[in-house]
């Protein structure tokens, strides 16, 4: 096993290979299949998209649909209304005089006679008040008496000053007359006679004056008294106010007649102005008294008609236009007094139709939310929405007047939105 032979080694060692003999070149693909291809890339895109743009959308489907039948018929514009049943006659019992409740002697529902006793009240204040006001009149009655004696002996004593001074004037005056005699004849100087002339004219100014002071004085003690008297005039009205007072804190009934919502009770307070009840007479006539909506105020008529089930024909009598929460009240008597059925009573609640117009034939309606202007009409499996006119609303019906045909199904129900189309379920 000597070296191998340099020649042998050199063909038993495998060849490196390069991979050039593999290679081979490939003909060229035509530019008409190129084309092709990127034509059929560009379809297998777009043909998708295409369908995507071209495909109906989903319309919105109605769930739980209300729908309703145009049909032709009578329209009859009423309205559906509740009336109370209250007495024509009828008086409210509201508290006149503060107090706590001393006595009752009525009850709810019992029928009274006209001024047969109530309730009885009590009030500490008023009787306070009222003896605080009698000793007021009793002093100044007992100033008026001072006075009053006062001007008397005022007049006596003028009535005596007055005479001594006539008196002393007519002495005055026949001295003077003396002297003026003596003088004349000379007995006795003239300046005797000039004194007692003097004299005289001063006792007739002090007489004068005497008596204009006497008038003056009198005047005023007139008007004192007179003013003292008008005083006691309005405190002896102020007592007897406060003794009315007291008399109406035992109630009394204004009219004959049932008793209603009167529920006193014996230590309760009542205050002015508290509503205690009220007086029915059914004696008087029955009306009925409702609640309409303000929509239909210039509607109403005096002298519309009204019916009910079982109580005969009634009218409307009066409208009170005062608004309260969107209603109006309407007052409604019977048009025969005969017919007034003989068991109602007041507070009792009737359904009554009243009548807006005549009767009329017309294409109808059930009434809903989703009849408004624009509507939804069926079309096969589908709901297209409609321009319509509409009339007259009443008794849960709606007057069609263009747009619909008999038999035309209508969604009265509210639509889910205000697209064009919806799809029914």
């Amino acid at each position: 096993m000597a070296a191998l032979n340099p020649t042998l080694r050199k063909q038993t060692l495998p060849a490196t290979h390069s991979g050039v003999a593999m290679d081979r070149a490939l003909p060229p693909v035509p530019r008409w299949r190129q084309l092709s291809s990127v034509l059929l890339i560009a379809l297998a895109l777009l043909i998708p998209s295409l369908l995507l743009l071209h495909r109906p959308p989903r319309l919105q489907v109605v769930g739980s649909p209300r729908l309703a039948a145009v049909l032709a018929g009578e329209f009859r514009d009423e309205l559906t209304l509740r009336g109370r049943v209250e007495p024509l006659r009828s008086v409210q019992l509201d508290g006149v005089e503060a107090g706590r409740v001393e006595a009752v002697f009525a009850q709810e529902g019992d029928w009274v006679m006209a001024d047969a006793p109530l309730y009885r009240l009590h009030s500490p204040e008023q009787e306070q008040l009222l003896m605080q006001r009698s000793a007021e009149v009793a002093q100044q009655l007992a100033n008026v008496s001072v006075q009053r004696s006062a001007q008397a002996a005022g007049l006596a004593q003028s009535r005596r000053e007055l005479a001594q001074l006539q008196a002393a004037q007519q002495r005055a005056e026949s001295e003077y007359r003396r002297l003026a005699h003596l003088a004349s004849a000379g007995f006795i100087a003239a300046a005797a006679a000039e004194e007692a002339q003097r004299e005289g004219q001063l006792a007739s100014e002090l007489l004068l004056q005497a008596r204009e002071d006497q008038r003056v004085e009198a005047g005023i003690r007139q008007r004192s008294l007179q003013e003292m008297a008008r005083a006691v005039t309005s405190l002896q009205n102020g007592l007897h106010m406060l003794e009315r007072a007291r008399d109406r804190l035992q109630q009394h009934a204004p009219i004959a007649g049932r008793l209603s919502g009167f529920e006193l009770q014996v230590g309760s307070s009542v205050r002015p102005g508290d509503h205690l009840g009220r007086i029915d007479d059914p004696t008087g006539g029955m009306q009925l008294v409702s609640d309409v909506d303000e929509y239909y105020l210039p509607r109403l008529r005096l002298g519309q008609k009204a019916t009910t089930s079982s109580s005969g024909t009634l009218e409307l009598v009066q409208t009170l236009p005062q608004v309260r929460d969107g209603k109006v009240r309407v007052l409604l008597r019977w048009s025969n007094a005969a017919s007034l059925p003989a068991e109602l009573r007041p507070g009792q609640a009737i359904d009554v139709r009243l009548q807006l117009s005549p009767p009329a034939r017309a294409l109808l309606l059930p009434d809903g939310p989703g009849v408004q202007t624009h509507l939804y009409v069926r079309q096969g499996h589908e709901l297209r929405r409609r321009t319509v006119e509409l009339g007259r609303r009443a008794a849960g019906q709606v007057e069609v007047l263009a747009g619909l045909r008999v038999g035309d199904d209508v969604l009265i129900s509210q639509p889910p939105t205000d697209a064009e189309r919806l799809a029914l379920p």
